[in-house]
C-alpha cells in the first residue's frame, strides 16, 4: 500500500505543516477543504466541511480515487467565537458540523477502507477538551464541539479494538495560527512563545510512523510552561 495521508484543512496553519512536512517524506496528500492547498504535490479536494452534500461528495472521490489511504487526519476546525449570552444558532450549529460531525461522518463513511488499508487515524483536537482553564471565555461552541471528537475518538478506538488501524487523539494547546484572527479579528500578539506548526507536524508524523504494535492512543501537545490544571 503507498503512503497517502488525507488532511482536512491543509490549505492553512497546521494541515498546510503537515503537507509539506509528508510531501517532504514521499507521501501522497490529499488535501479536503474550501480553500485548495498552494503546495506542490497536494492533491485538493474541494469541500464545505459543514456540507452534507459536499461531504457525500468528497467521500466518493476518496472511495473510487484515492481508496489506499494510509492515514486519515481530521485536522480542520473553527473557533465559532461568541459571547456565551449572544450564541446564535447558526453559528453554534456550523462549529459542530465542521469540529465534530465532519470528522466523525467521515470516519463512519470510510470505516470499511480504515481497517482493510490498516490506516491510522489523527483526530487534532485541544486542550481545552481536557479540563476548565483560563482562555475559555467566549468559546462555548468550540470547547463543546472539541469535547465531541474527543468522545467520538473514544468510540472510534473501541470499533478499532481488533484491528491493525489506530485511533490517535491529540489534546493540542496553542500554536501559531490565525484561527482566531480569521474567527473574530483577534490577532497573535506574542507568536514567538507559541508552538509552531512544523513543530507539531513532524509530531503528528512521527506518531504513524511507529510500529503498529505500538498505539500512542491519546496524547497532549502543549506549549512550556502551560499548567495543565
Amino acid at each position: 500500500m503507498s503512503k497517502t495521508i488525507i488532511i482536512t484543512g491543509a490549505s492553512d496553519g497546521l494541515g498546510k505543516a503537515l503537507a509539506q512536512l509528508c510531501i517532504k517524506n514521499k507521501f501522497g496528500v490529499i488535501n479536503i477543504s474550501r480553500t485548495p492547498c498552494t503546495i506542490k504535490g497536494v492533491e485538493n479536494i474541494s469541500c464545505d466541511l459543514s456540507n452534507e452534500d459536499d461531504l457525500l461528495k468528497t467521500i466518493e472521490i476518496i472511495k473510487t480515487k484515492y481508496s489506499d489511504f494510509s492515514v486519515l487526519v481530521n485536522n480542520a476546525a473553527i473557533v465559532g467565537h461568541s459571547e456565551i449570552n449572544k450564541l446564535d444558532f447558526s453559528k453554534l450549529e456550523k462549529t459542530f458540523k465542521i469540529n465534530t460531525i465532519a470528522p466523525l461522518f467521515l470516519v463512519s463513511k470510510l470505516f470499511d477502507l480504515i481497517v482493510k488499508n490498516q490506516a491510522d487515524i489523527i483526530n487534532v483536537g485541544t486542550t481545552h477538551s481536557q479540563h476548565a482553564h483560563p482562555g475559555m471565555e467566549g468559546q462555548l461552541a468550540y470547547v463543546s464541539s472539541k469535547y465531541g471528537l474527543r468522545g467520538g475518538s473514544y468510540n472510534i478506538a473501541k470499533e478499532l479494538k481488533e484491528t491493525k488501524s489506530r485511533m490517535i487523539h491529540v489534546h493540542l494547546g496553542g500554536f501559531q495560527s490565525k484561527m482566531h484572527e480569521k474567527d473574530y479579528g483577534n490577532v497573535m500578539q506574542d507568536p514567538q512563545n507559541w508552538m509552531t506548526p512544523s513543530d507539531i507536524a513532524e509530531i503528528l508524523l512521527y506518531l504513524v510512523g511507529l510500529p503498529k504494535q505500538i498505539e500512542i492512543s491519546e496524547i497532549t501537545i502543549n506549549r512550556k510552561t502551560r499548567r495543565m490544571i
